[in-house]
């Protein structure tokens, strides 16, 4: 199994007081994203949102494996990225393995992906409603990622310090969470990110 860890991307762009006009472009090519969280003056900004075992949590090291002895795991870097298409078709992990894994969002708010060889969605899970958005501002111009028109939420996770469960803001309803947006930064490549990104095989 391979764990990696990135220090947290800090913002250097000067904010306008005024808020910047979003605009979503109508594109249908996948982009392959790794996301950060951006919420300037609170402890998650800059922070990297790692794929661990089935949620996105910032604080935590991504969790993913490689059949060392089919495959050449040296091919690829193991930082967590997520496939978003403006098709309305979903999102997914930049998985390699057979399948891939979708990414979802559970009736409770956590974003989740599913296991490698096992489409296993919950039942009252949604998988549609994730759209990259272009945000153009005075001084900076920027990508980030929404679910339902909405941003997400930093949850602090009970007996873990400093470490925070991505939720979707449009679903989630909880208390003593960080409000922030995902900037998606492209990864530049097409090529798979990971051979899979570890997750349960049971879900409800």
């Amino acid at each position: 199994m391979f764990t990696k860890s990135f220090a947290p991307l800090v913002a250097t762009l000067a904010f306008a007081s005024a808020a910047p006009a979003p605009a979503v472009i109508p594109q249908d090519p996948p982009y392959y994203l790794k996301p950060t969280a951006r919420a300037p003056g609170t402890a998650v900004d800059g922070g990297v949102l790692n794929a661990v075992n089935g949620g996105l949590f910032i604080g935590q090291d991504t969790t993913t494996d490689c059949p060392g002895s089919v495959y050449p795991c040296d091919t690829f870097t193991n930082i967590t990225a997520i496939t978003v298409s403006n098709s309305g078709s979903g999102a997914s992990m930049d998985a390699y393995v057979p399948g891939g894994q979708i990414a979802y969002i559970n009736a409770t708010g956590e974003f989740g992906y599913t296991a490698a060889h096992a489409q296993n969605v919950p039942s009252t899970a949604t998988q549609k409603g994730f759209t990259r958005i272009e945000v153009f501002g005075p001084r900076e111009t920027y990508a980030t990622v929404t679910f339902k028109g909405s941003n997400w939420l930093a949850c602090p996770v009970e007996g873990a310090a400093s470490v925070y469960q991505v939720n979707a803001a449009a679903v989630a309803s909880k208390t003593g969470c960080v409000g922030f947006e995902m900037a998606a930064i492209e990864v530049g490549s097409s090529e798979p990110q990971a051979y899979e990104y570890v997750a349960p095989y049971t879900v409800s």
